[in-house]
């Protein structure tokens, strides 16, 4: 059982600077950031056998970062309210995971403001490009 512990604690590491490394470029490319997301569920599956609760909080957190580049807010806005407010329920709740939700949080307003105004924009033009087509017949 120790040797299985070590194992597991050494694959979660490498899993951990791999998961990094494909979030990082998932801020530019969608394929990268779905690889991450997928790195975290194999991470939460090994963070469940571990039986660390913190830990498979961080790994749903990391989804939720992938979840944010690629575009899907309402499901990481869940998974990012779910762990806050289980943490808060904790007797002790753990700091690191409370500012790890918040600056999440942050980050998906951020990306969701931006997405909400590059709509606008882009709706906008194609509303004044309709009116312009119509205006030359």
């Amino acid at each position: 059982m120790i040797w299985e512990l070590v194992e597991l604690t050494e694959l979660m590491a490498w899993l951990s600077t791999l998961g990094g490394a494909f979030s990082a470029l998932g801020n530019y490319q969608p394929a990268c950031a779905d690889t991450a997301g997928k790195i975290s569920l194999h991470q939460m599956k090994l963070a469940f056998r571990l039986g660390d609760p913190s830990l498979v909080a961080r790994c749903q957190l990391y989804l939720a970062i992938s979840l944010i580049q690629k575009e899907q807010y309402a499901a990481a806005g869940h998974i990012v309210r779910h762990v806050y407010r289980s943490e808060r329920k904790q007797t002790v709740p753990e700091t690191r995971l409370l500012k790890m939700c918040q600056g999440i949080w942050s980050k998906l307003r951020y990306e969701y403001d931006i997405h909400r105004s590059t709509v606008a924009h882009k709706q906008m033009c194609t509303t004044r490009d309709t009116r312009q087509i119509m205006l030359n017949d």
